[in-house]
């Protein structure tokens, strides 16, 4: 069997539940979540160090002239990022990593990251994306106004990814499965190509 370690990298619309397939995930396999660097404020189910690395745009853009990104991006009017470390240690260490990021980010990860396998992670609808995004009560009515109308943009980046995955409401554990399905197969490719960063 190939033991190449491997870069997963998820992403799809806001609501989508990304952070939840990805922390059940973790659980199960005790893959590394590269966890991005932002200059927002956390929301109060988020803890540093876990879903981000909090640090005041000051820093950040102390960051970005240090070189210590692989990718970053003014998203939102923050900044968000990925430090090379995130990615680079887990993978000297012989450990599969996967990147949570957005469908710009995706674009970013395509271009600086050879060798990972992209999810495209997608509720059952857009409405059903809508209802997510409205219920969570933790952006305004603006900047909601302004996730909603990206849905579509974000929707049509689907055919650029090596798998589509469905998460269902009331169904993460089926989501989880389907993911480790495609790990394990991606593991028995006789023919894999190293995840690296490129420079």
């Amino acid at each position: 069997m190939n033991a190449r370690p491997l870069v997963i990298v998820l992403h799809g619309p806001s609501g989508v539940g990304k952070d939840a397939v990805i922390d059940r995930l973790r659980e199960r396999t005790g893959i590394h979540r590269a966890t991005s660097t932002t200059s927002r404020l956390p929301r109060p189910n988020e803890e540093d160090g876990n879903h981000y690395h909090f640090v005041s745009e000051t820093e950040f853009e102390d960051k970005i002239r240090a070189g210590e990104f692989a990718e970053w991006a003014r998203v939102y009017d923050d900044y968000k990022g990925l430090e090379r470390r995130e990615v680079e240690q887990p993978l000297r260490d012989g450990r599969d990593v996967i990147i949570r990021t957005d469908v710009q980010g995706a674009r970013t990860w395509r271009e600086r990251l050879h060798g990972a396998i992209f999810i495209f992670l997608m509720a059952e609808d857009r409405e059903v994306l809508r209802t997510r995004l409205s219920s969570r009560g933790s952006e305004d009515a603006a900047a909601l106004a302004r996730r909603i109308g990206e849905l579509e943009k974000e929707l049509a980046d689907i055919e650029n990814n090596d798998y589509v995955v469905y998460n269902r409401h009331g169904h993460l554990e089926e989501t989880v499965d389907e993911i480790e399905r495609i790990i394990h197969a991606e593991k028995r490719k006789r023919r894999r190509t190293a995840a690296r960063l490129l420079s």
